[in-house]
């Protein structure tokens, strides 16, 4: 009866120690790589969305750019010098243009008198024209200078000053204007109100504009455009 019990208890396998679960050695192994996939996908998931913010910031600034210019162009074909006749006397039209640097950019500035579609000319007053001026200026709170445009309905007779100026876009480095003759001779100044250019327009102007987007890049934006009333 005694060796029957000892042939029995051969016959059962011994039972691992480890077998029942993990040891504190492979936990921690499990973590540092669970660790190390998780970083890995967070650092792709945070440059992928800088890389979109980036895009996006860059697409908004060259939007902003183009639709400035389109603008500016759109007005200044536009341009108009009226020669003073019997009871136009105290208007004083055609375009100036100023220059003014601040280390390598140029803020410059921009008053014309415009001749608006018919759609666009206020029912209360005005005489026919408009005044527009484009300038730079530093805003309260904002970044850079600011982009304005001026528009008034030239009662006042002031071809520079007066009226509404309204902000246009924020973060700008620089604006420049340059002007050419008929004989295509470029300046950085014009004035239609007196000096040997007095009631003249320049054939054409190039303008220049240069943005700042969020990450300090600047962009530029260049274009020309023919004055039709020039003459």
């Amino acid at each position: 009866m005694t060796c029957f019990w000892l042939r029995r208890s051969r016959a059962v396998p011994p039972v691992a120690k480890n077998s029942l679960g993990f040891t504190l050695f492979e936990v921690l192994i499990t973590l540092s790589i669970l660790a190390v996939v998780l970083s890995l996908l967070y650092l792709t998931f945070h440059q992928s969305m800088m890389v979109m913010a980036e895009t996006d910031d860059r697409a908004e600034v060259i939007r902003q750019g183009r639709m400035i210019l389109e603008k500016v162009t759109g007005e200044l074909k536009g341009a108009a010098l009226v020669s003073p006749k019997e009871g136009f006397q105290a208007y004083r039209t055609g375009l100036v243009g100023r220059s003014t640097r601040e280390g390598n950019e140029f803020l410059d500035r921009l008053d014309f008198t415009h001749f608006p579609p018919p759609r666009e000319i206020s029912v209360e007053g005005g005489w026919g024209v408009l005044e527009l001026g484009y300038s730079l200026d530093r805003a309260p709170g904002r970044k850079g200078f600011t982009l304005f445009r001026r528009q008034d309905e030239a009662r006042d007779g002031d071809l520079l000053r007066g009226g509404r100026s309204l902000a246009l876009c924020d973060r700008v480095r620089g604006l420049s204007f340059s002007y050419f003759d008929a004989q295509g001779k470029k300046s950085k100044e014009w004035n239609s109100l007196e000096g040997e250019r007095r009631n003249q327009l320049p054939s054409r102007v190039e303008i220049h504009l240069r943005l700042e987007d969020s990450r300090g890049q600047a962009h530029d934006f260049r274009t020309q455009v023919f004055l039709a009333m020039s003459g």
